[in-house]
């Protein structure tokens, strides 16, 4: 079945492919992925570039598509689609010689959704030059792959080339992605006449009359008609409420896009049981205009960086929670509410609904808790090896000389070794401190079992898998990264890891990135902030990297340990902590915490590697994790997924 869109080129048309149907005039998904198919290909020419604009409703929560180009019945080439979070998207990429079909799928859950294609045309190759050229090296790596015939590795570089651009472009960017309402696509999924009231309090205390004016002309121009701006002195003072009015802080001068009021209202009716939730916004006039991008709510970021501001909307009933009523600033007064808030009750709209002359400030915030003593639980740390004793050495000597932990063990998990020199090693430092042990597996070299054999040989209340190529930065990295993993509902944590040079390898991996997964904040300096200040802070993130990762061992082994069977070498880290968060535990990153990391020296450099090397092992992960690798809670569906650092798609 087909739907019609307002346009006659049938090259826009999509038709139902699978898991969805046609309702009432727009799509209605019938699972997590619903599927439609192009019913022209015109735009699709194998081997050239193709160039898509789409749109989604404006009330609908903003989803990374995915265009699936089919090449046969069985082959399929994914690529993640930038969400189309200002209302419209844009996508350029390559087309596999191959393809016979093209798919796309702009949901990830069941339900009424609206989505149109508003251009789709071929792309000529001077264009994509041109678009590429922002990032040479990957266009290099691309046109080099491409003459000797190396499709795979050139396809991948062409999606880093195309896939970024810098922030200082966003005016024009967003230009290019902004749309008025439509009626016929940004359709409420209730009934505006019964719907909440939304109240404004704004904040006029030493504001001009121009600034008082500008946030009400920006509440009466809202398209949701019940709304309402009150001056007030204090939150304290406002009132009274109705139990289902929705209630905004502003400052005198902040402004609201038109739709923002109607996409809280759709919001808090699609969640009920959210009692606040909170939006992006941008800051700055003309060429010097910036957005302000945020995760899905993070609760250890947030309590280091109060990312959130006043750009939040809140169930008026939440204000009787507080005892001696809220504080007197917007900021202070949203910060309180979603430190008490379970995070069942906070919702994140990751679109731009406000603009703000002013941010909050920065917090200041160390971790000083620490174990001693008695309290100190057992912490085993699992060190897999194969010879290479240029790594070895410094890791284990700085390792047992660093550390300031007073109850650790470790044990180098032995593969294979067969330099004599590696072995005098591990012989010598065994006879010096009794906490290091030794284990021989020998075998094909399969980190997720190395890994596993190390935690079964092993008595520790909580283990550490690190890597034969790290060394120690921070004496105290083994309380900060316990922290938080004596935490009930944390799973891995993983540290800062800095290559030799001083720059960021690690600090989180992003899911997504560059496919699958990545580390986004790689190449940034070491004392460099990085989006939201995560380079410097802990913070949540999906998953980190097994050279360095931390868990209480009753979690480890409620998941089975790593999977030696699917993911030997590749991945296999993402997906420990991906299966423990299924089960609640989520992963956190602490920045404070740092390791060099010489970044897979010991087996030969990732960036060296073909891609049919642990093809199989990356199908098999995206296979099983692909609806959180196409929006990563931790991220923004609106950020580049082809970039180390900040990013516009």
């Amino acid at each position: 079945m087909t739907l019609s869109v307002a346009c006659a080129d049938a090259a826009f048309s999509l038709e139902i492919a699978r898991d969805a149907r046609v309702d009432d005039g727009g799509f209605h998904a019938l699972s997590q992925e619903p599927w439609l198919r192009f019913r022209s290909l015109q735009a699709f020419r194998p081997g050239g570039f193709a160039e898509l604009r789409y749109a989604a409703s404006l009330y609908d929560p903003p989803v990374r598509p995915i265009l699936r180009l089919w090449q046969g019945d069985e082959n399929y080439c994914d690529h993640i689609l930038p969400a189309p979070c200002e209302g419209a998207g844009l996508w350029i990429g390559k087309i596999p010689k191959e393809t016979t079909d093209v798919w796309i799928s702009p949901t990830n859950r069941p339900g009424p959704f609206d989505f149109r294609m508003l251009d789709a045309r071929q792309a000529s190759f001077a264009h994509a030059l041109r678009k590429a050229a922002a990032a040479p090296k990957r266009l290099f790596f691309a046109l080099s792959a491409d003459s000797v015939g190396l499709a795979a590795e050139a396809e991948l570089n062409w999606r880093w080339a195309l896939g970024g651009a810098p922030l200082s472009t966003y005016p024009s960017w967003r230009a290019a992605r902004q749309r008025p309402c439509d009626p016929s696509l940004d359709r409420p999924r209730g009934d505006w006449r019964k719907g909440p009231r939304v109240v404004a309090l704004l904040d006029a205390r030493g504001a001009d009359a121009r600034d008082i004016d500008a946030t009400r002309q920006t509440i009466e121009a809202q398209n949701y008609p019940h709304c309402a701006l009150a001056t007030v002195g204090s939150v304290e003072a406002a009132g009274p409420f109705g139990a289902d009015d929705l209630l905004l802080l502003l400052q005198a001068g902040d402004r609201l896009e038109p739709h923002a009021c109607a996409c809280f209202v759709e919001h808090f009716a699609r969640y009920p049981e959210h009692k606040i939730a909170y939006a992006d916004e941008t800051s700055g006039a003309g060429a010097d205009l910036r957005p302000w991008r945020k995760p899905g709510w993070s609760a250890t970021l947030h309590r280091f960086e109060n990312y959130v501001g006043r750009a939040a909307c809140f169930r008026a009933r939440l204000l009787a929670a507080y005892p001696g009523g809220a504080c007197v600033g917007a900021e202070e007064t949203i910060d309180r509410m979603l430190s008490r808030a379970d995070k069942g009750e906070i919702g994140a709209l990751r679109r731009p609904l406000f603009h703000f002359a002013t941010r909050a400030a920065p917090r200041q915030t160390q971790i000083e808790a620490v174990f001693r003593g008695a309290t100190a639980p057992a912490v085993t740390i699992v060190i897999p090896t194969r010879d290479r004793i240029d790594l070895l050495a410094p890791c284990l000597e700085s390792l047992l000389k660093k550390s300031l932990y007073p109850r650790f063990d470790a044990l180098v998990v032995d593969n294979d070794s067969a330099d004599p020199r590696t072995h005098a090693l591990l012989a010598r430092l065994q006879a010096a401190d009794d906490r290091l042990k030794v284990l021989r597996h020998p075998g094909a070299f399969n980190f997720s079992a190395l890994c596993n054999a190390g935690a079964r040989a092993t008595t520790g209340d909580y283990l550490i898998f690190l890597n034969n190529d790290t060394e120690i930065v921070t004496a105290d990295w083994i309380e900060r990264l316990l922290f938080f993993a004596a935490e009930p509902d944390i799973g891995a944590v993983g540290a800062k890891l800095l290559y030799p040079n001083g720059r960021v390898q690690h600090a989180g991996v992003l899911l997504g990135m560059g496919g699958v997964a990545g580390h986004f904040g790689a190449g940034l300096s070491a004392d460099a902030s990085g989006w939201l200040r995560r380079n410097l802070l802990p913070h949540e993130v999906s998953a980190v990297t097994g050279a360095c990762l931390m868990v209480e061992r009753k979690k480890f082994d409620a998941v089975a340990g790593f999977d030696e069977a699917e993911l030997p070498v590749e991945l296999n880290d993402v997906d420990l902590c991906l299966r423990l968060a299924a089960r609640g535990w989520r992963a956190i990153c602490d920045a404070q915490a740092t390791l060099i990391h010489h970044q897979s020296a010991s087996r030969g450099g990732g960036a060296l590697r073909l891609q049919r090397v642990y093809e199989k092992e990356r199908r098999t992960f995206c296979e099983r994790w692909r609806a959180v690798i196409r929006d990563d809670p931790y991220f923004h569906p609106g950020l580049s997924l082809y970039a180390n650092e900040e990013r516009l798609p």
